[in-house]
């Protein structure tokens, strides 16, 4: 028999690509699956995968589903999401981010949902900007719901569930670790990669796919570039994504004389493809979940530089398939990403880490078999 998967979420980075890929690849002869979906902020990445999620799923906007916090949004966002539930009688309520599933988690519990799962992509009490009341507040909202309505958190990182632990959420049979995971698709050669970025062939560049946000610092990354390109005259940095930090970092570079040497492309749809132009991936991020973007390089086997935090620990293996430096440090960064171009890691070894541990069809099976369970 099919069973009824209502997946509530916030359309946007990690978030959405995960729930894009559950969508996309869950088994349709056990799974009905509809998808209720934050429409506040949606990235290109959920835009561009919707037509293939409308095919294999009914998706219902939600137009309450907003990050910011408001009780007047919060209230409706419940309201219209438990009426949603008591039309549907799902078998399983999956619910993505913290502010989603706290509403979704919720709304499931108050309608007698029997299976309710949880995937944080961070916890909001994780990120640096939160400290003293509030951030005592959010692990007190997390602790209650995990305690009292919530079947199986899946923590896309072994240091965000032992946050979840060190923080006394709940009992460890509670969480379960499951990376996120992408297909082992072909990639562009290095050569065809620069050609549609506009980069120089025969030069070493470093490069990253992120938003320009501040959760990814890069300003950071921006004064990792200056500090190398002052010492490698011929290296090249280039940023793809967009965000508000855009013109900060181009006048960064202006100013410092490396503007022609630093590119800043923009979003690219097929962003997960051109990264195998890089010599090195280099990722600034203040916090993260379990982020995509490195496991993107890693398959395409290009060694990363990453900043020592949750999530990208479990990723970068040093001397391995890359180096890590302090959050923020752009000296020891400047140094790891110097390191690594001269030390010319090998490509294959690079993707052993990534089919060893990282593809969607790994995720995929356990998601579904805990569904089941």
């Amino acid at each position: 028999m099919r069973k009824k998967l209502l997946i509530i979420q916030e359309a946007m980075g990690g978030c959405g690509r995960n729930v894009a890929d559950i969508v996309r690849g869950v088994d349709q002869s056990r799974f009905d699956v509809t998808v209720i979906y934050g429409t506040s902020r949606m990235d290109d990445y959920y835009r561009d995968a919707m037509p293939e999620m409308m095919a294999k799923a009914t998706m219902i906007p939600c137009a309450h589903l907003v990050r910011e916090i408001s009780p007047k949004q919060e209230i409706k966002a419940y309201r219209f999401i438990k009426s949603v539930i008591r039309d549907l009688h799902p078998d399983i309520v999956h619910c993505h981010s913290s502010k989603a599933g706290i509403i979704g988690r919720a709304a499931a519990k108050s309608t007698g949902v029997k299976k309710v799962f949880y995937t944080p992509h961070a916890y909001s009490f994780l990120a640096p900007e939160f400290s003293g009341t509030k951030r005592r507040a959010f692990i007190a909202i997390e602790r209650f719901f995990s305690r009292h309505m919530t079947t199986l958190t899946f923590n896309v990182s072994q240091g965000e569930k032992q946050s979840a632990l060190s923080h006394n959420l709940d009992r460890p049979s509670k969480f379960k670790v499951i990376y996120n995971g992408i297909p082992d698709i072909a990639v562009p050669s290095q050569e065809e990669s620069r050609s549609k970025l506009g980069l120089p062939q025969n030069v070493p560049v470093v490069g990253v796919t992120a938003r320009l946000v501040d959760q990814k610092d890069p300003m950071t990354f921006a004064r990792i570039a200056k500090k190398v390109i002052v010492n490698n005259p011929d290296v090249h940095f280039v940023y793809i994504g967009d965000g508000p930090y855009h013109n900060r970092v181009a006048d960064f570079c202006r100013q410092h004389g490396i503007d022609d040497h630093v590119h800043l492309l923009g979003y690219r749809a097929d962003a997960e493809l051109v990264v195998s132009a890089f010599d090195v991936y280099l990722l600034t991020s203040l916090y993260e979940g379990f982020p995509y973007s490195p496991v993107e390089a890693l398959r395409a086997g290009v060694p990363i530089v990453a900043t020592r935090t949750t999530g990208n620990t479990e990723i970068v293996r040093p001397h391995g398939n890359g180096l890590m430096f302090p959050v923020g440090d752009a000296d020891a960064g400047a140094r790891a990403v110097e390191t690594v171009l001269a030390d010319a890691y090998d490509p294959d070894t690079v993707r052993k880490t990534f089919l060893d541990n990282f593809t969607v069809d790994t995720m995929l099976t356990r998601i579904q078999e805990e569904y089941l369970r």
